[in-house]
């Protein structure tokens, strides 16, 4: 009995764990796609910005240079920020995973300390139910002693019971 309450205790443990790590799992893919839906986003409006820069340039007349340099300028602009978005993105992804990294370190070596708190609460009721288990035996053990003690004394068979009284101790 004592055997299947701990296996089972070991298995709602274990599907407690695998429970977390699947609502950290969802909780990232979230994330995840959150994040690719923002970039979606920015990269049709740039999209959308270049169509419109190329849209006035192929209206104008290209012999006119100051409104030729006007739409390189915006190109030029525009490719700027995309690099720099660029950068900026490679950076902060940089930081994310870092900062990703230590927290998933830190939650692992604090699920750590917990499940061995748990194990050694648990170890002590396991060994508290056995010792109460065995005191219980030797209370039974010993009252049957000491009633087959008196009934052989009011009889006249101490001996008897002194030699039953040793082989069970």
């Amino acid at each position: 009995m004592l055997d299947f309450l701990s296996k089972e205790l070991v298995r709602l443990q274990e599907e407690r764990k695998i429970h977390a790590f699947v609502m950290l799992a969802e909780r990232q893919r979230r994330m995840l796609e959150a994040e690719e839906s923002g970039r979606r986003q920015v990269e049709e409006r740039r999209r959308q910005e270049e169509d419109e820069i190329f849209k006035q340039a192929g209206e104008g007349d290209w012999w006119d240079w100051e409104q030729y340099l006007g739409v390189l300028f915006q190109v030029v602009k525009m490719h700027q920020s995309t690099i720099d978005s660029y950068l900026e993105d490679i950076i902060l992804s940089s930081m994310e995973n870092i900062a990703e990294e230590q927290a998933r370190e830190e939650i692992q070596r604090m699920a750590v300390e917990i499940n061995d708190i748990a194990y050694e609460m648990e170890s002590r009721y396991v060994i508290k139910w056995h010792i109460r288990g065995c005191l219980q035996q030797f209370r039974t053990c010993l009252t049957i002693c000491i009633c087959g003690y008196v009934y052989n004394r009011r009889h006249g068979k101490g001996r008897a019971i002194l030699f039953t009284i040793t082989s069970l101790v």
